[in-house]
């Protein structure tokens, strides 16, 4: 019976942590894009607010920056020991058939 057996998507997982990185990356760039256009986007009444979103916002992306490390080290681990266990549960049951 299918149902009571645990699976997990390893590709989606994988995927998961690829796609998490993706984000922290834009989140990066994000930054500076921010500081290049300064003075070219309007007044400095414009500048200021730039300036003070990038500012709070940094606090928030490196609360989001480490939570997304962390999920990524925690997806690329749990698919690298369910792969393991799949390997050691292959093998010993080879080397059970062979007996």
């Amino acid at each position: 019976m299918a149902s009571d057996r645990l699976t997990v998507n390893l590709d989606g997982l994988t995927d998961f942590a690829n796609q998490l990185e993706t984000i922290r990356s834009g989140m990066d760039s994000a930054r500076s894009w921010m500081n290049e256009f300064s003075g070219e986007l309007g007044g400095p009444d414009v500048d200021d607010a730039i300036s003070n979103f990038e500012s709070h916002w940094r606090d928030g992306r490196g609360r989001v920056d480490k939570n997304c490390e962390q999920l990524i080290a925690m997806a690329n681990q749990a698919v690298e020991a369910i792969r393991k266990a799949d390997n050691d549960l292959r093998d010993q049951l080879r080397t059970d058939g062979e007996a």
